[in-house]
């Protein structure tokens, strides 16, 4: 890879994500430490490689007002708020990487971003607005059944990126 790679990170908070990023470590004394382990910056950064941390959250659905007895304001008024939480969810979440790679800033060019929408196709658009790369991303693990019947993220981006898709796998047990 040439040294001005765009890799996209997408991230959503659980176990596998936080692999792809931190390779399964168990927290360290010194964060600086366990990035510098981490699986991305081990295997695959190149100095002056870009990295795009991003965090795509499907909007919480609406409830119609079909029936004469559902009180729309106060489905809207609820929806306002469960969406506004997961606003929040989400910047917490950059903020709380942000924070992490802060220290890194002369090792790691990154920016964080976060979005609304389904995370596959939300990740498949930012893929080819910020001219990525290469994408690295984690994998629940999924049985064929399970990930059959209700999909997966990782396996969305596989079937429909146009660049190298790197799923690290789950710890095996």
């Amino acid at each position: 890879m040439s040294s001005t790679n765009v890799v996209l990170i997408p991230l959503d908070g659980s176990k596998n994500s936080e692999r792809a990023v931190n390779s399964g470590l168990v927290h360290a004394t010194h964060f600086q430490t366990a990035v510098l382990n981490c699986w991305y910056m081990e295997h695959f950064h190149l100095k002056g490689d870009r990295v795009v941390f991003i965090h795509a959250f499907d909007p919480v659905p609406m409830q119609s007002a079909k029936h004469t007895g559902v009180d729309f304001k106060n489905s809207y008024d609820e929806w306002c708020i469960l969406m506004q939480k997961a606003q929040d969810s989400a910047r917490c979440l950059l903020k709380e990487y942000d924070d992490r790679f802060a220290g890194l800033k002369d090792k790691l060019s990154y920016k964080m971003i976060h979005d609304t929408g389904k995370p596959g196709e939300v990740i498949i658009d930012y893929s080819k607005k910020e001219n990525a790369t290469c994408i690295v991303m984690g994998s629940r693990g999924l049985g064929k059944i399970r990930r059959t019947l209700i999909g997966s993220v990782s396996d969305y981006v596989v079937r429909h990126s146009l660049i190298p898709v790197v799923v690290i796998p789950p710890f095996s047990s």
